[in-house]
This record gives structure tokens, sequence and C-alpha cells, in this order.
């Protein structure tokens, strides 16, 4: 009952014009611009009297939520007098001065959506970092998002990509609005990244077992986001064995090379043995087929036993000792 009161002898000292001197004027303006987000009663009127800290305080007096940048509302006297009231303060010797109609705008600065989606590549590129000389990344924002209005104050950037870099969909990046130091608001810009680099492909139909030779590659400026194992140095392929068919224009990569075999089945082998610094030699057979470092069965052809040994050429095996040599 006691507030119902205090809001009726309030509305009714702003809506009745006064001609008593008072303490403490309070001229509200008919149109105000303020900063936000808080609107202040200082924001709204001109507050003049002796008692410069009570005027201070009224100033200060915070009348809820200002309208969001760059959007403006109305208070009535009616409105204005309900927050007023909210405030529990001491509205006792005060003129008013109220218009019919408070128009509030909260002024606002625009934030390009082209600026926004910059900040998103440039932290991509900084992620994936320098690719060298023979490396390209090519970066499509898929939609520019539309202009931000944010409150006066210095902008900046703070670019987070939650789901790392991804090369077969769309790469996002979010992208926080900064206004002095405090974020306003997230937008997210989603990227097309593809990564090329120069990288050894098939110059022709390769087929399984073929030993790869220099008239069978070539260098070749591909996209490489999606694939692994691929090769950028053509000598590291020369003499080595394809695993399985590959077309021509095709890349190359790791998993299907492998170094050819040297070593047949049932094929005569010299077998050398090394102790310290004894060698013993023996004529053998290779049970298994092999090639270069890798470890096969053979048999002894005096002793017929049988021993693991490393291929170390076409003719040429080691036995393998305890100790792994």
């Amino acid at each position: 009952m006691r507030k119902t009161a205090g809001l009726f002898l309030l509305l009714l000292w702003l809506l009745v014009p006064h001609a008593l001197a008072a303490g403490v004027t309070v001229a509200v303006n008919p149109e105000a611009t303020v900063a936000g987000p808080d609107l202040t009663l200082g924001d709204l009127a001109r507050i003049t009297g002796e008692d410069t800290a009570r005027v201070q305080m009224l100033k200060l007096l915070k009348l809820g939520s200002a309208p969001p940048p760059g959007m403006r509302m109305n208070l009535t006297p009616e409105t204005l007098g309900e927050r007023l009231v909210a405030q529990s303060a001491d509205w006792s010797d005060i003129t008013w001065q109220v218009p019919p109609l408070i128009t509030i705008t909260t002024a606002s600065q625009t934030v390009k959506g082209e600026a926004i989606a910059a900040r998103a590549k440039e932290a991509i590129i900084q992620r994936l970092g320098a690719g060298g000389a023979d490396s390209d990344v090519m970066l499509a924002v898929l939609a520019t998002p539309p202009d931000a209005l944010v409150p006066l104050g210095k902008v900046d950037f703070n670019v987070d990509i939650p789901y790392g870099i991804r090369f077969n969909v769309p790469t996002t990046a979010s992208v926080a609005i900064r206004v002095d130091g405090r974020t306003y608001t997230t937008v997210g810009v989603k990227i097309d990244v593809k990564a090329y680099r120069n990288i050894v492909v098939a110059s022709r139909n390769l087929v399984y077992g073929e030993i790869l030779a220099s008239d069978a590659i070539r260098m070749e400026r591909c996209e490489v986001g999606h694939l692994t194992g691929y090769i950028t140095d053509p000598e590291k392929v020369l003499g080595l064995m394809v695993r399985k068919p590959v077309a021509a224009g095709a890349p190359v990569i790791e998993t299907i090379l492998a170094k050819p075999l040297i070593v047949k089945r049932n094929s005569n082998v010299t077998i050398i043995a090394q102790i310290g610094d004894i060698v013993v030699m023996a004529g053998g057979k290779a049970l298994q087929q092999g090639r270069e470092g890798e470890i096969i069965r053979v048999q002894n052809l005096s002793s017929q036993r049988v021993f693991a040994a490393r291929v170390i050429d076409g003719t040429t095996v080691q036995v393998i000792t305890y100790s792994g040599r």
C-alpha cells in the first residue's frame, strides 16, 4: 500500500506542472541518446541543485536496460514514474519537468560483415602456419555475415575454431566481437578451406608390381587437404614397387608403395652369420620371398637347419642372432 501511495504521489509530481522552488530540479529531455547497456536518470535529464552529492546520486540512478544499440524506445511519464519508484529513492523536494513522451535511442557503431569474415580467414591462416614455397591455401567464405550493430567503444575480435580446420566440409570460425574488452556478440562464419601442394602423381596407368622409374611419375599441383601420405619428393619413389594399380594423374601415396621383392622363394642365397669379428658363410635356400631389410626363413643346405635371416640383397641374407643383429 505504501509503495502504491508513493507511486501515486510521484506520478502526480510528474504530471502536474510546478511553480514552487525546490532543492533539486530534474528536467527530462524529450529525446535522449544513450550509450547503454544500462539506462540512468542522468542519461535522460538535466539535474541541477545546490546539493551536489544528491544531484550526482540522482544522475547515477539506474532505470533499467537501455534499448539494443541502434534501437529506440519510448517512455511516458507514467512508465518513467514506475521505473523511478522501483528505485526506492528520496523523491522529496524535487521539481520535475517531464514532457508527454520521451524517446530514447542507444548510440551504436557498425561492424561490417566483411571485416568479421576477414578476421575469421586470418585466424585460419595463422592456425595453418606457413606451408612453404610450393604450398598454397585457398579460403572462400560461404556466406558473408550481416553487419553487426554494437555499442560505442573500441572494437576488437577474438576468433575460435571449435572443431578444428576441416578440408572435406566447411570450417566453422566463431568470431567474438568485443567492445572495450567485453564480448558483446559472437558470429559464426563458415569457410571452405582447400590446401594445394606440388605432389607426385602417376604420369600413366601403373600396374601392380611395377617398379617406378622417372617416366612413370610427374609433379602436379593438387588439392591435398583430403589426402594422407602424399609425396612431394620424386626421388623418394624411384625404384619402389607399386602394390596396387594407379590411374594416370592419380596421386602416388606412401601406402601403395613398397620395396621390390629381390629374393624369390626357393632361390639359392648366401647365408652370412656373424658373431663378434667372426664371419661364417654358407650356402642356403630362401623358404620365403623377401624385400631388402625384411626378415625371411632360410635353410642351410648342408645342415638342413632353418634360420631367420634379414635380406641384404638379391643373393645374400644375414642370420639374426639373439641380440637381433
